[in-house]
């Protein structure tokens, strides 16, 4: 007798286990459907490329440090969040309450540098010396806009100062630029983009790990061609090109080549390995340079990426990454 009971709790247990089992199966696989059917449904079935370089210029939501002085305690990037126990949201503030302390007064200073926050007491006059502020400016390249909703893409690596690996953005916008100068890259050195601000034709808030995102107003892009976002399994090795504004002041196609491609299942910045080839854009820029991140990459009548990082010992090479992985975040 009980032999027939210890037999049958073992069979109960054998099926409570494959019970549970089979429910977490059923739960684990249906959410991600769930997850691949929505984001089917978010992302748009066509982009248009764009490869303008913009100018950004953005508040932050913390002032930050803006340079390195010998023998500080702050580093580039450390955020700075209240002056004696006051917190500070502005350079206004932080003047503010400077303005009632002496030079060689202590002053309390919450600082949050990278995921951490600390407190540093240094004097009034020790902090003066430190460029703080709460602005941001500098060059990118547009990614695309969405024909259907005008929203657009643009940088594709989020934008960052030293240690604030992803800034807050209070607010920003984006302007066309003109007379662009490009200080060519080298082997060990990637050059730069410089150019002057035109027309202010978007504005963002979002600043992710693959760019910003915002909504586009004033851009003609009545004579831009849509392209097919590609899944990730339509790219292929070989040919491709990018699109990117360059000093004859309009944008035009280059030809690189893809590399090598990460088979990734989750979003991550360096999807493909990218090597350009194109004479002419070698000869203006010697390769990728600050100012070219977010520049769209279409291959086969599809838009597949965009250009995230360079190789900075032979710049010819670069990385670039999923469009799709732009459109989700």
């Amino acid at each position: 007798m009980s032999n027939k009971i210890s037999t049958l709790k073992k069979q109960n247990l054998v099926k409570l286990k494959f019970i549970f089992i089979a429910s977490f199966l059923l739960y684990f696989f249906s959410n991600s459907l769930i997850y691949a059917q929505s984001n089917q449904k978010l992302n748009p079935d066509y982009l248009i490329p764009i490869g303008n370089v913009v100018q950004i210029d953005a508040e932050l939501q913390n002032i930050i440090v803006r340079n390195q002085v010998e023998g500080s305690p702050f580093i580039l990037g450390d955020a700075i969040l209240a002056l004696n126990n006051t917190p500070v949201s502005n350079y206004g503030d932080l003047s503010n309450i400077l303005s009632n302390i002496s030079p060689s007064d202590k002053v309390s200073v919450l600082v949050r540098r990278g995921a951490h926050k600390f407190t540093l007491e240094i004097t009034k006059g020790e902090l003066e010396k430190i460029n703080i502020n709460g602005l941001l400016s500098g060059f990118a390249t547009l990614t695309y806009i969405n024909p259907v909703n005008g929203e657009f893409g643009a940088v594709a690596h989020p934008i960052s100062v030293g240690t604030s690996k992803k800034v807050n953005i209070k607010t920003g916008h984006i302007s066309t630029t003109k007379d662009l100068i490009i200080e060519k890259s080298s082997k060990g050195c990637v050059g730069s983009i410089n150019a002057k601000r035109k027309d202010t034709i978007g504005q963002f808030v979002t600043n992710n790990d693959f760019g910003i995102k915002g909504n586009i107003a004033g851009f003609d892009c009545n004579n831009l061609k849509s392209y097919k976002v590609a899944n990730l399994d339509e790219v292929k090795l070989g040919k491709a090109q990018l699109i990117l504004q360059t000093t004859s002041k309009e944008c035009k196609k280059f030809d690189i080549q893809i590399v090598d491609i990460q088979n990734q299942r989750s979003p991550q910045s360096k999807t493909f390995r990218i090597k350009i080839t194109d004479k002419d854009l070698l000869t203006q820029t010697g390769g990728i340079v600050q100012g070219m991140s977010g520049t769209p990459i279409v291959q086969d009548d599809k838009i597949i990426g965009a250009i995230s990082h360079a190789v900075e010992n032979d710049p010819s090479f670069g990385y670039a990454v999923f469009i799709q992985w732009m459109l989700e975040k």
